[in-house]
């Protein structure tokens, strides 16, 4: 009798204790799914309007600490009725930074920025998981291309023509923006 194991002419041995149950292994049990995977598997669900009504929210949010950076250190300047303020130097690089700032910390933090907390969206990792701090953090840096050339065009374009309303952040990062888990 051959046993696989055993050295040649050992026979098993015999045991009248019966054996203990077989615990589950990883390969036995179901995988497991993140709490939102559900939502990213429906993801074709069109999100885009949702995504733009988001966007409006943050640029309005961000519109305001504008304003009050170009109150505090502002270039501005009025003749003939008219009006013109900006930031340039060192503000501008700072209100830059606060954006991005905005953006990447709450989406680490929590996955949304406030006009996705309204809009009940989250950020999502495409293959349905949580998305990490570095796809945040990619994503949101590659705000400056999808914002070019002005308005976010080329964001807004690529979101309408990818097939989950993907950005270019979202492409690179492989990320998407998915209705909120209740």
């Amino acid at each position: 009798m051959l046993s696989r194991g055993l050295p040649p002419g050992q026979r098993p041995r015999c045991s009248a204790r019966p054996s203990p149950p077989m615990l589950p292994t990883m390969n036995d049990t179901p995988p497991t799914t993140p709490s939102f995977a559900p939502e990213v598997a429906a993801v074709h669900e069109n999100v885009l309007g949702r995504r733009i009504v988001a966007a409006i929210i943050d640029i309005l949010l961000l519109s305001v600490i504008a304003a009050v950076f170009i109150a505090l250190w502002g270039d501005t300047e009025t003749s003939d009725g008219q009006a013109r303020a900006g930031l340039s130097g060192l503000p501008f690089v700072a209100y830059l930074v606060v954006c991005l700032g905005y953006y990447a910390l709450l989406e680490v933090a929590t996955g949304q920025t406030v006009g996705k907390m309204i809009m009940g969206l989250t950020v999502a990792s495409a293959d349905g998981g949580e998305a990490g701090p570095g796809a945040i953090v990619l994503r949101n840096v590659l705000r400056i291309i999808d914002a070019l050339p002005f308005l976010y065009i080329v964001g807004l374009i690529t979101a309408a023509v990818s097939k989950r309303n993907q950005r270019v952040g979202d492409l690179a990062a492989r990320t998407v923006v998915v209705r909120k888990p209740r």
